[in-house]
C-alpha cells in the first residue's frame, strides 16, 4: 500500500473518478481562490506581478480544462496516452498550487496584517480540507497537494512572524497530519469500493447468459450477452427497444405475450423471484426459447426486477426432435412386434404377451436408461457450450458416447426380434466385462444422481452365456436400483455389485422391498414402481433370461440396508 504512495499506476477508474471532481477543483484553485488574492494584495503588492500571477492562473485553467477533456476520451478508447495525460494534468495542478503560494509568500513577506494571515490560513485550510473530496481517489496527488499546501503556509508564517504565530503553526501542523490519516482510511475505503464495484461488474459483463434490468415494462439496463443473443448491434439500441417489440405477439399456448408478461411480473414483484420459459423475438424476426429467472432487487429505493436469460432454444429443438424420433421408433416396434408376433417361435410367450402393447412397454421399458444418458449427453454438451468450456477433447468423448448409446437403441430392436430364437450363439466372456459394457449406458445417468457404485471382485472365471441378454439383465437390476434410491431420497445412496466366479450380487440401500411382495416381484405385470409407470414386465424378463436361457437361478433377499438381487450361473456355463 505505501509503495503505491510514489507511484502512478493508477486503475483507470480512480483516475475517471478523479476527472469527475476536478472540475470543481479547479474551479475553486484557479477562479474562486485566486479573485480572493488577488483582492486582498491589490493594495500592497505591485500590479504588474498580479496581472502576470493572473494570466498565468487563466492560462493554466484553460489549458487544465483542455487536458480534463483529452483524458475523457482517452479512457472512454482505453489509450495507452492516458497516464502522459494525466501526469501533465497533475503538473498542471501544482504548478497552480505553487503560484497561490507564491502570492501568500510574498505578501507575507512585506508585512501583510495579521487578520489577512488568518484569511489566507483559512483558504489553505479550506482547499487542504476540500481535497479530501476532489483529489483523494489519486492518493498520492492529494497527499502531495496536502504536504505542500500545509506545510509551505507554515513555514512561510513562522519564518517571517514566528514569535507570533508558533501556537498556530503547531494547530496546523495537527490538522494537517489528522487530514493525513482521514484522507488515508477513506482512500483504502474508496479502492475497496472501486474493487467490489469492479468485480460485479466483470461479472455482469463476462456472464455468457444474458442479464437484463428493466421496470414498468421498459428495459434500463442490460449486458453484451443479452445484446448478442437478441440480436442487436448495441446496447443502446436494445434499450430503447420497447420490451413488446421483443416477443412474438402469442406464446407457444396461444397466450398474448404482452397480457402474459404483466401476470409475470405481478407474481415476480409479490413473490420476489419467478422462473419461467418464454419465447423470445430477435431483431431479425427469428423466435427463439429462453430460460427466465426474475428477481426483484432495490436500486436507490426502486423495486426493479433483475432478469437472467439463458437460450435454451437447442434443448427445445432437442427435445422436439426427441418426441419425433421416440415416436418413429414405437412405430417401427410396433411393426417388429407385429411381425414376430405371428412368428412360431412367440407361441410359447403368447399366453403372457396377449396383447402387441405388452412387447411395446417391454421394449420401452429397455430403452429407457440408454434415452435417459443420451439427454444427459447432449445436455452435458449444451451447458458445456453455454459456459463456453466445450473443448475439442470433450465434445468428441460425448459425441462418441452419443454415438454407442445411438448404436444401443438401434440393436436393441434385434436383440428383442432375435430374444425367442434357438440359433442364437453363445459367447464367452466374465462378468467385470459384462459390468463394464452395461456401466457405458448408465454411468452417467447414476452420476448425474450421485448415486455411488461399488465393484468388489473376488474372483473371476471366464463364461459362455448369450452376452446381450446378460448385459439386458444387469442394466435392469442396476435401472431398478437407482429408481429406488432415487424414489425414496435416500441419503448416500448406493448400488454395490459383488463378483465371485459364477455368482454376481447387485444389492442397494433404499431399505428393502415389502415382505408382503418380495414373492410376486418376478411375476409378469407386477410393479413396485409407484411414482413411476412400470410395465412389471423387466424382472419377469430377467428371470427368463437367467433361468431359462443360461441355465442359472435369480433371487432376491432383503439385507439391513435394502435389496439384494443374486445371479448364479451353473457350472455348464464355465
Amino acid at each position: 500500500m505505501f509503495r503505491q504512495l510514489f507511484s502512478f499506476d493508477y486503475n483507470l477508474k480512480n483516475i475517471k473518478l478523479f476527472l469527475d471532481n476536478t472540475l470543481i477543483s479547479g474551479f475553486s484553485a484557479n477562479i474562486f481562490v485566486p479573485l480572493i488574492l488577488f483582492y486582498l494584495t491589490y493594495d500592497f503588492l505591485n500590479p504588474s506581478i498580479l496581472i502576470i500571477w493572473a494570466s498565468l492562473v487563466i492560462f493554466i485553467f484553460i489549458f487544465r480544462l483542455f487536458v480534463v477533456k483529452k483524458l475523457f476520451s482517452l479512457i472512454a478508447l482505453k489509450s495507452e496516452q492516458t497516464m502522459a495525460y494525466f501526469k501533465v494534468l497533475v503538473g498542471l495542478i501544482f504548478l497552480n498550487t505553487f503560484l497561490n503560494l507564491y502570492i501568500i509568500f510574498i505578501s507575507i513577506a512585506h508585512g501583510i496584517d495579521s487578520s489577512i494571515i488568518f484569511v489566507f490560513a483559512t483558504i489553505v485550510i479550506t482547499l487542504t480540507a476540500g481535497s479530501i473530496a476532489t483529489l483523494l481517489s489519486v492518493f498520492n496527488v492529494y497527499l502531495y497537494f496536502v504536504i505542500i499546501n500545509m506545510f509551505s503556509f507554515i513555514a512561510t508564517v513562522l519564518y517571517f512572524d514566528g514569535s507570533d504565530f508558533y501556537l498556530f503553526a503547531f494547530i496546523l501542523t495537527i490538522f494537517t497530519i489528522l487530514n493525513i490519516r482521514i484522507g488515508f482510511k477513506q482512500y483504502k475505503l474508496l479502492n475497496k469500493i472501486t474493487a467490489l464495484n469492479e468485480t460485479f461488474q466483470t461479472i455482469y459483463e463476462s456472464s455468457f447468459d444474458g442479464i437484463i434490468l428493466f421496470q414498468n415494462n421498459r428495459f434500463k439496463d442490460c449486458n453484451n450477452a443479452l445484446v448478442e443473443m437478441f440480436g442487436y448491434s448495441s446496447k443502446e439500441e436494445l434499450l430503447q427497444t420497447h420490451i413488446k417489440f421483443t416477443m412474438p405477439k402469442y406464446q407457444d399456448d396461444g397466450t398474448l405475450s404482452i397480457r402474459k408478461m404483466l401476470k409475470i411480473e405481478q407474481i415476480a414483484y409479490k413473490r420476489g423471484h419467478y422462473t419461467f420459459e418464454w419465447q423470445h423475438k430477435k431483431k431479425n424476426g427469428e423466435v427463439f426459447w429462453v430460460e427466465c429467472a426474475l428477481t426483484k432487487v432495490y436500486i436507490n429505493d426502486e423495486e426493479i426486477l433483475h432478469g437472467v436469460y439463458r437460450d435454451i432454444n437447442k434443448r427445445k429443438e432437442l427435445e422436439k426432435e426427441k418426441e419425433q424420433f421416440q415416436a418413429t421408433l414405437l412405430k417401427q416396434v410396433e411393426i417388429e412386434v407385429e411381425k414376430n408376433r405371428k412368428k412360431d417361435k412367440m407361441i410359447m410367450y403368447q399366453s403372457r404377451l396377449a396383447q402387441m402393447g405388452e412387447m411395446i412397454n417391454m421394449i420401452a421399458h429397455q430403452w429407457r436408461q440408454p434415452l435417459n444418458a443420451i439427454t444427459i449427453a447432449t445436455g452435458a454438451i449444451h451447458l458445456k457450450a453455454t459456459r463456453g468450456t466445450l473443448d475439442n477433447q470433450k465434445a468428441i468423448e460425448i459425441s462418441n458416447n452419443i454415438t454407442k448409446f445411438a448404436l444401443h437403441l438401434s440393436s436393441t430392436i434385434d436383440d428383442f426380434r432375435n430374444f425367442f430364437k434357438t440359433n442364437k450363439e453363445m459367447q464367452k466372456t466374465t462378468y467385470n466385462q459384462l459390468v463394464t459394457n452395461v456401466l457405458v449406458i448408465i454411468e452417467s445417468s447414476l452420476k448425474n444422481h450421485d448415486i455411488k457404485l461399488e465393484l468388489e471382485i473376488q474372483e473371476l472365471i471366464e463364461l459362455t452365456i448369450y452376452e446381450n441378454e446378460m448385459k439386458q439383465v444387469l442394466l435392469n437390476l442396476i435401472k431398478n436400483a437407482e429408481d429406488a434410491l432415487i424414489e425414496r431420497a435416500i441419503t448416500n445412496p448406493t448400488i454395490k455389485i459383488f463378483i465371485d466366479k459364477r455368482k454376481l450380487i447387485v444389492s442397494d440401500n433404499a431399505g428393502g422391498i415389502h415382505e408382503d411382495i418380495i414373492e410376486k416381484i418376478f411375476d409378469p405385470y407386477f410393479s413396485t414402481k409407484m411414482k413411476k409407470d412400470g410395465t412389471g414386465l423387466g424382472l419377469y424378463m430377467s428371470k427368463i433370461i437367467i433361468e431359462d436361457h443360461c441355465n442359472g437361478q435369480l433371487s432376491v433377499q432383503n439385507t439391513k440396508d435394502g435389496a439384494s438381487f443374486m445371479i448364479l450361473l451353473g457350472e455348464e456355463n464355465d
